[in-house]
């Protein structure tokens, strides 16, 4: 949707952090009044409608957090409100799960499609009656921040945003020098890694800047030896997509667990739970948090739960609940290998 200048300038002040929903929320405003422009009139009315404030008459007593007891004995009314809600299995969904666009617009970034690792997550919360078993331990109307937040990346760009949410993943190609395979000094991946992560001896100086620029950058009779600084890499993949020879290839594709993060008035970025997860880890991951959230006596947000526990807490119970999966797998290879003899 086309924004007036006005509007625009209106939108440039709005913190960088929430300025993606904040567009949406007002382009949705604007075009519920049929226009096909923003201008800033609409912007103030999205404010007022999201705020409870304002002048619009049409948005007046609509704050989605008013906690006016007189508005109705629903206790889900207010949860109803919001933009995000949806329903599954008769009772309101108590988490939400965002996406990146990566698998829909073909993406260049792309590590590897996320919608299935989507559904797996729905689907174990499904099973475990997470919604039901949340709902029944909240006093009160049920608010939307009460919902567990849920984001996944395909890539570290992490358009989803899932270090500002309660449970966040992000797919990374993990990277690793292979030294079977000998450097020919191209420099590609010194220009394809942002983070700087790279780096070859036995070029010189004047052979680095030449790389840099496009030229091959070669020294003559010397061996070049590729290192990556792993705290600078954040496994996107990209030298290993550009690397001619096989020198910098990528191990796997897995995910990157961050759970605890919030917004509000005192941001929080989530802690890493697990660096390198496959599937069968990140359901453990998802079901470590789940318990801890439905244990708790008091209801509290997600960041401070974890703050409290503590990550490392949070670590030692996923390394117990992968130690019991895996016996369980273990188990169940030993049974099947019985059966065929």
């Amino acid at each position: 949707m086309e924004w007036d200048k006005e509007a625009s300038l209106r939108l440039e002040k709005i913190p960088v952090f929430v300025r993606r929903l904040a567009r949406s929320k007002i382009e949705k405003h604007a075009s519920a009044k049929g226009k096909s422009v923003v201008a800033v009139e609409d912007v103030e009315g999205a404010k007022a409608s999201f705020m409870g404030t304002g002048s619009d008459k049409s948005t007046i007593n609509a704050n989605p957090f008013s906690l006016d007891t007189k508005a109705g004995e629903d206790k889900f009314e207010i949860l109803k409100r919001s933009d995000e809600y949806e329903e599954e299995d008769g009772y309101p969904a108590m988490y939400h799960i965002d996406i990146c666009r990566g698998e829909d617009v073909d993406c260049p970034f792309l590590i590897a499609e996320i919608k299935g690792v989507s559904q797996k997550i729905k689907d174990r919360l499904r099973e475990v009656e997470f919604s039901k078993k949340l709902i029944k331990r909240i006093d009160g109307k049920i608010l939307p921040h009460q919902r567990l937040k849920i984001a996944i990346a395909s890539c570290p760009n992490c358009c989803s945003m899932p270090q500002i949410r309660d449970f966040g993943l992000h797919v990374r190609a993990k990277v690793y020098v292979d030294e079977n395979f000998a450097c020919n000094g191209c420099g590609n991946c010194l220009r394809a890694c942002k983070e700087g992560a790279i780096r070859i001896t036995g070029m010189s100086n004047e052979s680095k800047v030449e790389a840099s620029e496009g030229n091959s950058g070669q020294p003559e009779n010397k061996e070049r030896v590729v290192t990556i600084n792993y705290d600078r890499c954040v496994h996107c993949g990209l030298c290993a997509e550009v690397c001619p020879t096989g020198t910098i290839k990528t191990e796997k594709k897995c995910f990157r667990v961050m759970i605890g993060g919030k917004l509000g008035r005192h941001p929080i970025f989530a802690e890493d739970l697990i660096n390198f997860a496959d599937e069968s880890e990140v359901l453990n991951a998802l079901d470590v948090c789940v318990e801890a959230i439905l244990n708790e006596k008091r209801e509290k947000r997600f960041g401070e739960l974890v703050k409290k526990i503590g990550i490392e807490e949070f670590k030692k119970r996923l390394r117990d609940k992968n130690n019991i999966s895996q016996k369980n797998v273990n188990n169940e290879e030993a049974v099947h290998s019985g059966i065929n003899n």
